[in-house]
């Protein structure tokens, strides 16, 4: 018999997962409208309100392996998880003007996403396998019209962006902001339409928009913290601009690892016949019994290897399991265990590596470890001369030990 007791799992990368709450953060700004026509009256008060929660900030850790097909989500923040929206307001002060000019605070804002200059789309990472896609939905319809032709002037509020995005977006229409080839931006801008009377009035309005945002698997992703690569999707708003909400390194993507499901196994053996307590000459062998090493996986894990090392006080020459009598723990001379792998000898040495190929397979892009697997290796007793305690003859019960070491790419 022997006993696998300590068993360590190593890997190349520490994954700690964390999660902390959304805080919900905005800044807003506000100002005076005036009409830029004598005698310059206030036609509005209103407001910009950008969001701040920097999502990109919060502490979490992503699994996510090579095998995991290109185009897929990886995580995902609905509208209203991103962040909170972004709004503009006015409230009238029923002064008329007779043409577009105002001064003061103009009630504008523009949300500029800078794009990969590739086919993939979306916001590049350091992680090359890795894109952000961003979406927008318009809360309120761009008034009175939805469709080409109509102009911001003639609004009372408007949502639009570039030709090859959308022109004015009505209520509930989803802009998708991470298209290909540069920019991508989407105006949002309160007017003062021409009333019956055929002057200007500003109206009391506020429009929203939310924001969501998708992590896509694009290629073969790299590990460590994620940041963006480049410039930052920024927010311009009167009198100022802020990028901070997509800042922030607080995501690590892991690969998939391996652990033992069971940490200390007892192997039984069987009896080794005492006729061969006299062997002499070339090495009898035993029948190779299974050892079944349970793992449990977070995903596809490439290169399992495992590292034998024995714990016995004087170990084998021939790089094997030593073996000692129950009751004394004392050293049992021509006979030991050999460890296999596929049919091959393992060495015991604590420094030869056994590859064990790929195990487990995907199971969630959180750190679980849901997929089981099997390595199979197997042991068998090998006598080199005579069994002996303290040169004599022994028969009786034998025990040994060995620390098991697993590592993965």
């Amino acid at each position: 018999m022997f006993e696998i007791k300590k068993v360590f799992s190593t890997s190349i990368i520490t994954a700690v997962a964390g999660l902390a709450g959304v805080q919900a953060y905005a800044a807003t700004y506000s100002g005076a409208v005036y009409w830029n026509t004598p005698p310059y009256p206030q036609a509005a008060t209103c407001s910009a309100t950008i969001p701040d929660e920097k999502p990109l900030a919060i502490a979490r850790t992503l699994v996510v392996g090579n095998d995991v097909p290109d185009g897929t989500e990886v995580f995902s923040w609905g509208y209203g998880e991103w962040s909170s929206d972004v709004t503009l307001s006015c409230v009238s002060t029923g002064a008329a003007g007779s043409s577009t000019a105002i001064s003061g605070f103009s009630p504008e804002t523009r949300f500029t996403v800078y794009t990969s200059v590739d086919t993939k789309g979306g916001i590049p990472f350091n992680n090359p396998g890795l894109r952000l896609k961003v979406w927008i939905k318009n809360k309120n319809s761009s008034t009175p019209c939805t469709g080409s032709g109509c102009v911001t002037t003639d609004n009372n509020y408007s949502v639009y962006g570039t030709g090859n995005l959308f022109l004015f977006a009505g209520a509930g229409e989803e802009i998708p902001m991470s298209k290909y080839g540069g920019g991508n931006y989407v105006s949002q801008i309160i007017a003062a339409p021409f009333a019956a009377n055929h002057y200007r009035y500003y109206p009391t309005f506020t429009g929203q928009y939310s924001i969501r945002a998708s992590l896509v698997k694009v290629g073969t992703v790299s590990y460590g913290p994620l940041t963006i690569q480049g410039n930052y999707p920024v927010i311009q708003y009167p009198g100022g601009s802020s990028n901070s909400l997509f800042q922030g390194s607080g995501i690590t993507i892991a690969p998939p690892s391996c652990r033992l499901r069971t940490t200390d196994y007892t192997i039984s053996m069987g009896r080794w016949a005492a006729d061969t307590l006299s062997h002499k000459g070339t090495p009898a062998y035993g029948t190779p019994v299974p050892v079944n090493l349970s793992l449990e996986c977070s995903g596809k894990t490439e290169h399992v290897r495992f590292r034998f090392e024995d714990t016995g006080t004087s170990l084998s020459t021939n790089k094997n399991i030593s073996l000692y009598d129950w009751a004394g723990g004392n050293k049992i001379d021509g006979l030991e265990i050999e460890m296999l792998y596929n049919g091959t000898k393992v060495n015991v040495d604590n420094t030869t590596i056994t590859d064990t190929g790929s195990h487990g397979s995907f199971v969630s892009f959180d750190s679980i470890f849901g997929s089981a697997s099997t390595a199979a290796f197997q042991a068998r007793y090998v006598q080199n001369g005579p069994v002996r305690r303290h040169g004599s003859n022994y028969t009786g019960p034998v025990t040994g030990k060995v620390n098991i070491y697993v590592t993965y790419d």
